[in-house]
C-alpha cells in the first residue's frame, strides 16, 4: 500500500500543490522530491526488494516493473534539469508556458504511473488519454503558431488514435462472447488465462485496432505525424520525457494485447504485422535523414527509427524480443541526450533550423561534445549499449536473410543522412555571407552533466550487464512464450 501511495498518491499532491504555489522554485522542489521518492520505489520493484500485492486492477509483473523504471528514471533527468531550463534567458512568449510546467509534469507522471501498472485495459485506456492531455500544454510552451499547429495536430491525431484502440478493445470483449469469461471486466490476467478460448477473427481485429490507434503515440509509422511535429516543437526536456518515456506507456499496451495472442493461433498473424510496421517504420526514417532541415526532427525520425526496430524485434521473437527490450532501455537514456544537447544549440542559436548551426563544438564546446557522443550511442558504436541490443535483434534476425539485409540496408543509409547533418552542424563554419547572431560563451550546466551521466549509463550497462536487468528481460520473454 505504502508503494502506491508513493507512486500514485504523491504525484496527485504534487498537482495541486503546483497549482496553488505560485514560487517557481518551491514548485521545482515538491516535483524534484516526488521524482526522487517514484525513482527509488521504482528501483526497489524493479530489484525485488520491494513485493508490491498485485489486485484486480493493478499488476506488477516483469513487463510493468522494466516500464515502470524506465519511466522513472527519465521523468526524473527531465525534472532536474527542468528548473535551469526554465531559469535561462526566454524566448518570445515563452513565460505564459512556465506556469503549468511542473503540474502537467506532475499529472504526466501520475497518468503513465497508472498505465504502466493497470492490469485492467479500460483503465489503461483512460490512463493513456490522460497522458495526452498532460503533454498537451508542454508541447504548447512556446505559445507560438508552431507549437499551437503541433499541440492540436497531436491531439487530434492520437485522439483519434486512443478511438481506435477503444474499438479494439470493444472487439477484444466481443471475442469473448460465449467463452467463461463473456461479460467480465477486461482484466489482462483473465484474458491471458483464456486466451485458448477467444474468437480467433475478433482477437486479429482487436490487435489491428489496438496497433494502429496506440501507434500516434508510439511514433511506428505511418501514425508517427502528430507525434514527430509534438517532438521536434516541444521544449527540449520535454521532448526527451516523450521520447524516453510516452511511447514505451504506448508499446506496453500494445504488448498487453499481443500477450493475450501469443498461447492462440493468432501469434503469428500479431507478429507478421508488427515486422511490416517495424520495417516501414525504418523505412520512413530513411527517407527523412535524406532530406533533414530542422535538427530536433531528425532527432524526432530517429526515434520512429528506433521504435521501428524495438517493434521489429518483438515480432521477430526470441533472442530478438530480449534485444527489443534491451532497447528501450538504451533508447530511452540517449534520447536525453541528444535532446538535452539539442535543447542547448536551440538557446544559443535561436534556431532549429539545420542551416542556422554552424561550427558547434567550437562555439559549444561542452554541449558539441556530447551532442557527438550521443550521436555515436544512437547509430550503435561500441561500447554504448545500443550496440549490444542491436546485435541482439540482428542475431534473431539471421533466420530470415533478406529481412536482416534490408534492415542493414535502411540503417547504414539513415547513417550516412544522419552524420551529414551532425557533422556538419558540428565542424562546417558558415559561409562568409552567412549572418549569424553572436554565440554567448558556454559554461557547464546541468544539462551537461546529465548528459555524462547518462553517456556512462549507457556504457556501463552495456558493457556489465547488471543481472537484475537481464533476468527480469528473460523473464518478461516467458511471459511472451519465448524460451532462449
Amino acid at each position: 500500500m505504502t508503494e502506491l501511495i508513493i507512486l500514485l498518491g504523491l504525484p496527485l499532491i504534487g498537482i495541486g500543490a503546483n497549482y496553488l504555489l505560485r514560487s517557481r522554485k518551491a514548485q521545482f522542489g515538491i516535483s524534484l522530491l516526488i521524482a526522487g521518492l517514484h525513482l527509488g520505489v521504482s528501483f526497489l520493484i524493479f530489484s525485488g526488494v520491494v513485493h508490491p500485492a498485485d489486485n484486480e486492477f493493478i499488476r506488477f509483473d516483469a513487463l510493468s516493473r522494466l516500464f515502470l523504471l524506465i519511466l522513472s528514471h527519465v521523468y526524473f533527468w527531465v525534472v532536474l534539469v527542468s528548473y535551469s531550463y526554465l531559469n535561462r534567458p526566454t524566448l518570445v512568449n515563452e513565460e505564459s508556458g512556465k506556469r503549468l510546467y511542473f503540474m502537467m509534469l506532475n499529472l504526466f507522471l501520475f497518468a503513465n504511473t497508472m498505465a504502466l501498472i493497470s492490469n485492467h485495459l479500460g483503465l489503461f485506456w483512460v490512463a493513456s488519454e490522460t497522458t495526452t492531455l498532460s503533454v498537451a500544454p508542454l508541447i504548447y510552451y512556446y505559445a507560438d503558431e508552431e507549437s499551437l499547429e503541433a499541440m492540436w495536430k497531436y491531439l487530434f491525431l492520437v485522439s483519434v488514435g486512443i478511438a481506435f484502440a477503444f474499438i479494439g478493445l470493444l472487439f477484444l470483449t466481443l471475442s469473448a462472447s460465449g467463452t467463461a469469461i463473456a461479460g467480465q471486466q477486461l482484466l489482462i490476467s483473465t484474458y491471458t488465462r483464456y486466451s485458448v478460448l477467444l474468437n480467433p477473427i475478433w482477437l486479429k481485429a482487436s490487435f489491428i485496432f489496438v496497433l494502429v490507434g496506440l501507434s500516434t503515440k508510439i511514433g511506428i509509422a505511418p501514425m508517427h505525424p502528430g507525434d514527430i511535429d509534438a517532438t521536434s516543437n516541444a521544449p527540449s526536456p520535454i521532448a526527451a520525457l516523450m521520447s524516453g518515456s510516452l511511447r514505451g506507456t504506448a508499446l506496453i499496451g500494445v504488448l498487453r494485447i499481443y500477450q493475450i495472442m501469443v498461447p492462440t493461433a493468432t501469434a503469428e498473424f500479431a507478429r507478421t504485422i508488427m515486422v511490416i510496421g517495424g520495417m516501414f517504420s525504418l523505412f520512413v526514417a530513411f527517407v527523412f535523414m535524406f532530406k533533414v532541415v530542422n535538427y530536433k526532427r531528425m532527432i524526432a525520425y530517429s526515434s520512429v527509427e528506433h521504435l521501428g526496430l524495438i517493434t521489429l524485434g518483438i515480432g521477430t521473437g526470441g533472442i530478438a524480443f530480449v534485444g527489443a527490450m534491451l532497447h528501450t532501455v538504451f533508447n530511452s537514456l540517449t534520447k536525453m541526450v541528444l535532446f538535452f544537447n539539442a535543447g542547448n544549440i536551440h538557446r544559443s542559436y535561436r534556431s532549429r533550423e539545420v542551416s542556422s548551426v554552424w561550427n558547434v563544438l567550437n562555439a559549444m564546446p561542452w554541449t558539441g561534445w556530447l551532442f557527438l557522443a550521443g550521436f555515436f550511442a544512437i547509430i550503435a558504436m561500441p561500447p554504448f549499449g545500443i550496440f549490444f541490443s542491436e546485435l541482439m535483434i540482428f542475431q534473431g534476425l539471421m533466420s530470415r536473410p533478406w529481412l536482416l539485409a534490408g534492415v542493414m540496408f535502411l540503417l547504414f543509409f539513415i547513417f550516412v543522412g544522419m552524420s551529414k547533418t551532425v557533422f556538419r552542424m558540428l565542424y562546417a563554419a558558415p559561409p562568409s555571407d552567412a549572418v549569424q547572431a553572436e554565440i554567448p560563451a558556454e559554461k557547464f550546466d546541468i544539462m551537461h552533466f546529465a548528459s555524462i551521466v547518462l553517456l556512462a549509463a549507457l556504457v556501463a550497462l552495456g558493457v556489465g550487464m547488471p543481472a537484475q536487468l537481464y533476468a527480469t528481460v528473460v523473464q518478461i520473454s516467458k511471459d511472451f512464450g519465448i524460451v532462449l
